[in-house]
């Protein structure tokens, strides 16, 4: 009996405090078709705003953010290389981002949104237009 009262008010916290989906919100996600481009390659999405990932997807209020990308060693190369860049995310609107490469044969590359797409029932929930 007394444990209970002990973990009310942990679990009102937990319950009162908001989630990433009761407002309007953008998805920052790897890009995971194939190119027929040679220099597009894919990336993993490691930081949003400084938060790491737990998910290969990244749910982010809309505005600007800053979104850091890892490209996986590759063919002749041993190290992964990061690249953080500012994305203005607009709300219920899903960005598949890559990397695209200076050339095949230096380490330099550049952040790029291959796509984006609008998320409907993101738009449906919060009448977005």
């Amino acid at each position: 009996m007394k444990r209970t009262f002990l973990l009310a008010p942990f679990l009102f916290v937990a319950m009162a405090q908001a989630g990433p989906y009761d407002q309007p919100y953008g998805i920052v996600a790897p890009d995971t078709l194939r190119s027929a481009d040679p220099l597009v390659r894919r990336v993993i999405v490691n930081r949003v705003d400084g938060e790491n990932s737990v998910r290969r997807e990244h749910v982010v209020a809309p505005g600007l953010r800053a979104v850091t990308l890892d490209l996986p060693p590759r063919k002749g190369f041993h190290q992964a290389t990061q690249v953080t860049f500012d994305l203005e995310v607009k709300p219920c609107t899903r960005y598949y981002v890559a990397a695209r490469l200076e050339t095949e044969v230096t380490q330099g590359w550049a952040p790029i949104v291959r796509s984006e797409e609008a998320i409907g029932e993101c738009k449906a929930k919060f009448k977005v237009g």
